[in-house]
């Protein structure tokens, strides 16, 4: 008989074996594995872990389905210093908002809602009542992302000041394009966009509405990093304007790396595999330690108005 996975599912599965021997090393050492211990290649290497403060996770899918997954989180939290923005579906959204009151230097709730439901509205405002800071991860819908049947949303989301996180990419087909989230962002300029994936594989897209719109991030988490592990370099082409004056500028750091956050998007004990693949891609593309520890932890810490 065939099993079928989903696209979470299969990911998390893969992602197991990639996580064997890796540590997270007190010397300020990170052990990089780019293509996984499965894959035979030859790419484990020690890099300097650049100076970090708390490490946020944009992208951490709450998983009910897993009994003990806030414990195991929240031990992981413990040990790596890290605070997850979690994502969380509207009927688990009393469980998440009272974890996140216990621990609130470790959990974010975002809430995970269909923007097609006729009560959709009464759900956000609901969610901002119980206490949640943005919504995400907005995937499956009838129409473009950037579809005005959505804009009440947004408008509410706008007014609250949050964070909005959309799937991009090729899981969503024609309606979860980087290039949406322009109009995205032009139409509310207040509203923080980010975008999951990057594009994948629309990268070049991703880079250039980031460039163009301050509101606009990207995360690097799904099968973006694994897929340009081989050509970690390309990066460089995606982000190409170092030396370039660029208007949407978000922050005085004048690299283009800035547009990025850290996203993982796995299960909880893959969350250290993509954090090194993070690293390895910024060695190979030379990313500021200024920048780096933007992109970690510090721009979703400002955003969020985290102390450390």
């Amino acid at each position: 008989m065939r099993t079928s996975l989903s696209r979470r599912t299969f990911f998390g599965k893969a992602g197991v074996a990639t996580t064997l021997g890796l540590r997270w090393p007190v010397s300020g050492k990170a052990i990089i594995d780019i293509f996984g211990a499965s894959s035979g290649a030859s790419s484990t290497r020690s890099v300097p872990l650049p100076p970090m403060g708390r490490l946020v996770d944009m992208h951490v899918h709450y998983r009910h389905e897993e009994r003990d997954f806030l414990d195991t989180f929240l031990k992981l939290s413990d040990r790596l210093n890290i605070t997850a923005c979690m994502l969380t579906p509207f009927e688990h959204r009393k469980v998440v908002a009272e974890a996140a009151k216990r621990h609130p230097k470790q959990i974010i709730p975002f809430g995970a809602v269909s923007v097609d439901a006729p009560d959709v509205t009464q759900q956000v405002e609901e969610l901002h009542e119980l206490g949640y800071r943005g919504l995400g991860e907005i995937s499956s819908m009838k129409r473009n992302c950037s579809d005005p049947a959505y804009f009440p949303v947004y408008e509410l989301a706008s007014q609250y000041k949050w964070i909005v996180m959309f799937h991009t990419g090729i899981v969503g087909r024609g309606r979860m394009r980087p290039i949406h989230l322009e109009e995205i962002a032009r139409q509310f300029p207040k509203l923080t966009v980010l975008g999951a994936h990057l594009g994948n594989p629309e990268y070049e897209w991703a880079g250039e509405v980031a460039r163009w719109n301050p509101n606009v991030y990207f995360d690097l988490s799904g099968t973006t990093l694994p897929k340009m592990a081989g050509r970690l370099n390309d990066f460089r082409k995606i982000f190409w304007w170092s030396d370039v004056e660029w208007e949407a500028q978000p922050t005085d750091d004048p690299s283009p790396y800035s547009k990025l956050v850290f996203g993982t998007d796995t299960g909880t004990p893959n969350i250290e595999t993509v954090l090194n693949r993070y690293l390895a891609m910024f060695e190979s593309c030379g990313v500021p330690e200024g920048t780096r520890k933007m992109i970690l932890g510090g721009t979703l810490a400002k955003m969020l108005g985290l102390s450390d």
